[in-house]
Order: C-alpha cells, then structure tokens, then sequence
C-alpha cells in the first residue's frame, strides 16, 4: 500500500465561508458569517544536490494574530518538501478569523531523507531518518498582513532544504536536520501561490464546463472551466470523463465559490491508475524505449506493491500515447515520444489496472511530460541572446534531478519565458554566477540528443 502521499511546494486554503478542511464535500458557494477571511498555504524548498525526497511529518501550522493562534491545518499530513521547486500544490481548505497576523509556527515529526545514488546502474534510491534538533519552528512574517472579512489569502511556506539538511566537509547529508522555514502571507492572485499540477480522480460531472474530482488527501474539489482554459486534448471532452478519468489541474481559487477555476487541464488516465514521479533510468538509453525505471512520488488509487519514494518499473512498447501537459496537441507527439524519453523527466503515467490475487499489473497507456523546476547557478560567458529573450544560457544545476542531467544544463528561452527578478535573458550576460530557478520541460535536443530545458520561467532567487 503506497505510502500517505506527498507534495513538496503545498498551500492550504483558508476560507472565510466557515468551511470544514476536512469535510469531504464540496465547497459551498453561498456567503457565510463576517469576521472570517480566507488564507491558502503554499509550500516550496531551497534545494540540495541528489536530495530527491525530504518527507515530514506537518503536525501543525498556526497563525499568530497578536493574541490567539489559529490553526490553519486541519490533520497532520505527510509532506515531500523536496518534490517540486518553483510550483504549487493545493492540500486543503479552511476558515480563519479576521484580523492582523504577524508570524507562524509550523510543528513537524517523522523525517526521512531520500537521495539519488548514481553510483549504481540503474540509479538506485537511498534512504535515512533524520533527526530534528528542533520540533515546533516559530517564523515572524516581514510585513504584518491585515486580513479582511470575505478575503481568500495566501500562506506561502517554504522548507530550506540546503539550510536545514546538516552535511559534512564532503558535502554529504548526515541525517540531521536543523529544520528552517520561509513564509509570507500573499494576496490569492499573486503568482506564487497559484496552483500548479493538481491531480484527482473524477467523481462526476456537473454541466459541460465542471466537473468533480477527489484529491490525493481524500478531499472533493469542483473545477469550472471556461473558453480560456487551456484543453490538452480535444478528444477529451469533459462530457467523456468517467470515474475511472484522472486529471491533472493548473488555476487558482474561485474568492467567492472556492471552486478551482481551471486554466490549463491535462487528462493523465481514463482507465484506472495514475503515477507520478521522476525517471531515473530509460532503457535502451537511446531509440525507441522498452523500459523506464519510474522514482514514485504519487499514487491513484493505492496500488498493491508500489509504494511512494520507491522506484517502480515499467514496460513500453511504443503504443502509448506521449503528451505534454498544458501544450495542445498535436505538436507534443514530435517533440516527446518514446525515442525522446530521460533520466531527469517529471512524468505523469497512467492506464490500466488489473489485480488478480493480490498482485497487481500496470499496462502503460499514456506518459505525459509534466513542468518541473531546477535550480542552481548561471555559468557564465555562455549565454547566448538571439532576439529578445530568445536564446539560452547554462545552468550549474543543483536541484534534484540535477544528478541525473547533463552538467551543464542547457536552458532553452523564448519570448514567452517569464523572467522574475530579471530584465530579461540580456541580464544573465553578465560575469556573475547569479542563483537561479528554472520552471519548464526536460526535452530531448534532436541536433544532440541530449536532454535540455525549455524554460518557461526564470527567477533569480533572493534572500
């Protein structure tokens, strides 16, 4: 039975409509009582080398108003801090009171540390438990916020993994764990704490337009789309989902229903199960693949012998279908197929399940090419501007699935790439190796045949 699933960059929403976290139901749409505002927590990392997986143990997270703390997590939750870099996940939904809130507390338990092990071929999967020189971890916000009634609020909190991860001289991770947390309270339109790649499986439709589903947590969201809403695959209207349909869902929070409004929706399954994680090994290396060593990072539903941070195998045969999530089709089958498969891709995977006698068989139906973040230093002198912002640059990758990826890393822009804390591409000109997070998709260079990043984001990170 797969392990209480993850998320690594999480928020929980708040809402000032008196409604339950953990109720099950779907968020009601009527106006409730005043002197609630409504806050949603959004968690990320500062990441460490071949670090692929920091579960904790979230006990507890409460907001401090000046006289009372109000607890904004409704039931401990298993949390992967490492699992994503630069996107959201959505976890829950409550009500807080109104009012000015100027600090946090975050109580955790229970760490497990997960690291790549390269060394091996396969790669292979290490674990440890770490040990925490602290449990409850109070964090003062930098500005004060002021909550008002009927407002949907943002907690930002972010785990600094290369802060908190104690190494020796050599650069190893030793086990302890000197737990260190970022947070900000944030308006619910600002770009950090939208919701990236939120998967559930379809409980039913309502109208042509929403739809149902239930979340890794057990909780029922309504997702309403619009002609803006960006639908992977026509063939895939929302009148087809079945409850045996899993998607994946990128948007924000609704302030008046609480309901998700969809920007972009990726179907992963239509008929039974649904993984998602990191690849870690594609064999053969080059050509079409007949194999892909699959490091499990979430579940639908909890499958018999596949466990969460473990690595699972998977046949291919070439007639799976290949997508990339929040791209149409059909020009995401020429650039992602199963001769363009890596190690260091974030996938989602999904088909049939079948289990007989307890033992459970995975048939491979469609793999889609999911956004990931990578983070590190530019290399300087290596950056090339074509027009604009189109053009590229090197990136000294430290994050995760850097282990697994060419160093350095070539990074991909276009005119289109959203530049954060930057004036565009022309600013990683310079001679400083500036710290960077890239947002986007790990893609095979056809002229190379060696994996690159197509960004669509870049920050340069702060303080």
């Amino acid at each position: 039975m797969g392990n209480p699933k993850a998320t690594g960059v999480f928020f929980v929403l708040l809402a000032v409509l008196g409604l339950c976290s953990c109720s099950g139901s779907t968020p009601a749409s009527n106006p409730g009582p005043t002197g609630q505002a409504s806050v949603f927590t959004i968690g990320t990392d500062a990441p460490l080398p071949s670090v692929i997986s920091c579960q904790i143990m979230v006990t507890g997270v409460t907001l401090n108003n000046g006289t009372t703390n109000v607890s904004v997590l409704s039931a401990p939750q298993v949390v992967d801090f490492a699992q994503l870099s630069g996107l959201h996940q959505l976890l829950d939904l409550s009500a807080v009171p109104t009012g000015t809130y100027s600090s946090a507390t975050v109580t955790i338990s229970s760490p497990v540390i997960s690291f790549i092990d390269t060394t091996q071929n396969p790669p292979t999967i290490n674990t440890m438990d770490g040990t925490l020189s602290e449990s409850s971890v109070p964090v003062t916000f930098a500005t004060p916020f002021v909550m008002s009634d009927a407002q949907l609020v943002g907690l930002r909190m972010e785990f600094d993994l290369r802060q908190s991860l104690v190494t020796d001289m050599n650069g190893q991770v030793t086990g302890a764990i000197n737990p260190v947390f970022h947070m900000q309270l944030l308006a619910a339109d600002d770009a950090n704490v939208a919701i990236d790649d939120f998967y559930g499986g379809v409980v039913g439709t309502t109208t042509g337009t929403s739809f149902v589903i239930q979340g890794p947590k057990g909780r029922q969201w309504t997702v309403q789309t619009n002609a803006n809403t960006i639908l992977d695959d026509p063939s895939d209207p929302i009148s087809s989902f079945t409850t045996n349909t899993i998607v994946e869902v990128s948007g924000t929070i609704d302030p008046v229903t609480h309901d998700i409004d969809a920007s972009e929706l990726e179907v992963v399954s239509n008929d039974g199960f649904y993984l998602a994680g990191l690849f870690t090994s594609i064999r053969p290396p080059t050509g079409p693949a007949t194999a892909a060593d699959l490091y499990v990072r979430a579940e639908l539903p909890d499958i018999t012998g596949v466990e969460d941070g473990q690595i699972e195998t998977l046949a291919l045969n070439g007639s799976e279908q290949y997508r990339i999530a929040n791209i149409a089709n059909p020009i995401t089958t020429l650039l992602f197929n199963n001769s363009a498969l890596a190690a260091g891709q974030s996938v989602g995977v999904g088909g049939k399940l079948v289990t007989t006698n307890g033992v459970a068989t995975l048939t491979v139906h469609r793999v889609v090419l999911r956004r990931q973040g990578q983070a590190g230093s530019l290399v300087t002198g290596q950056t090339v501007v074509q027009s604009g912002n189109s053009g590229s640059f090197e990136l000294s990758d430290q994050w995760t699935a850097g282990v697994l990826l060419p160093q350095p890393l070539t990074v991909l822009t276009t005119n289109s790439t959203n530049f954060i804390n930057l004036s565009g591409l022309s600013a990683l000109t310079g001679m400083q190796a500036i710290p960077l997070r890239v947002v986007g998709f790990i893609l095979i260079d056809p002229a190379t045949g060696t994996p690159v990043m197509v960004a669509r984001s870049v920050e340069q990170l702060t303080d």
